[in-house]
């Protein structure tokens, strides 16, 4: 059985890594906006004139959910985070499972095709999510260890969105 303490570590590393990786896809989106705007019409059949409204709406809402989580939002952020997720991994993995060629642009990317580490990638992020609400605790953690929480997020987003190419790598010796 955890801690309180440990609990409340694990559940504020969770909430930091989902802040970050929101952040993350928010900002690479943003950094080729056309073709991610584009690639939904493309790769998801969204019609063009509604991908020019789920472009930046996809985009904000990732966004604001990552700064609301980051100063400091506990479960209604980490539950719309869970939606948003869930929601965004059913149609990646039904898109894939249904479609030949298919490119995400989760984080910006746009040139590989979606391959089953990426959805692996998604499942995972949304474990992650989930498994925010099973550890949060009422335990006022200290800012020091928030700032850990925080680092270690860091780490776990770095080796979460490079899980592709980590895998590839690792597969090629």
């Amino acid at each position: 059985m955890l801690t309180p303490l440990l609990s409340a570590l694990l559940a504020d590393i969770a909430r930091c890594s989902i802040a970050l990786l929101l952040l993350a896809a928010s900002v690479g989106k943003l950094r080729s906006y056309a073709a991610f705007r584009d690639n939904l019409a493309t790769s998801f059949g969204v019609a063009p004139a509604a991908a020019s409204v789920a472009a930046p709406a996809l985009v904000a809402a990732e966004l604001l959910l990552a700064c609301w989580l980051l100063a400091g939002g506990t479960r209604l952020p980490m539950l719309l985070s869970l939606l948003l997720l869930s929601t965004l991994t059913a149609i990646l993995i039904y898109r894939y499972f249904t479609h030949s060629v298919l490119r995400c642009s989760c984080f910006g990317e746009a040139a590989r095709p979606v391959s089953r580490y990426d959805l692996l990638r998604n499942v995972l992020v949304v474990g992650i999510n989930g498994a925010y609400f099973a550890l949060a605790q009422e335990t006022a953690l200290p800012v020091a260890t928030t700032v850990l929480a925080a680092g270690l997020a860091a780490i776990v987003c770095v080796v979460t969105i490079s899980l592709h190419e980590i895998a590839t790598l690792a597969k090629a010796d």
